[in-house]
């Protein structure tokens, strides 16, 4: 007899007062469970068992930032370009450790380049990182959506 995706989801799930937690197998930190002999991400299945299909074209983003969380009421269905927007933290191998500030060795300041999809947005040059990283925050701000992050930063 084979189990619906349901009777293999919930035993997988420790629901807190605020992310419902997956506590089985992940993939780059994103739940993943095996049904029918294929993967499936654990928090699609939550969005599509609470709210609904998800459109084509369309990825689901994880609101709290918690990769490992299946709570519909963090997911929400976004482009992939407004799921980049609400990541947090800088690159791995930033200097910096904020996103889009930099260290410029030629002039001995940190410059703020935002990225949006294709486009580079020149911020400045400041000589304090605290100045640099307002400005970052500002900047995505003026040209995001979705950075939940940003915006309670602000």
């Amino acid at each position: 007899m084979n189990q619906s995706i349901a009777d293999k989801f919930w035993p997988k799930v420790e629901k807190g007062t605020d992310c419902w937690e997956w506590t089985a197998s992940k993939i780059k930190g994103h739940g993943r469970l095996t049904h029918e002999r294929r993967t499936l991400y654990a928090h699609r299945i939550s969005y599509e068992m609470h709210v609904g299909p998800i459109a084509d074209g369309l990825v689901i983003d994880h609101i709290c930032r918690n990769r490992g969380c299946v709570n519909p009421g963090h997911l929400r269905e976004v482009t992939n370009s407004e799921n980049c927007q609400n990541r947090s933290g800088a690159n791995p191998n930033s200097k910096s450790g904020i996103r889009g500030v930099y260290w410029r060795k030629d002039c001995k300041k940190w410059q703020v380049t935002i990225h949006q999809e294709t486009t580079t947005h020149h911020v400045g040059y400041f000589t304090e990182i605290e100045d640099a990283r307002a400005a970052a925050i500002a900047k995505r701000n003026e040209l995001f959506t979705h950075n939940d992050i940003d915006r309670t930063a602000a």
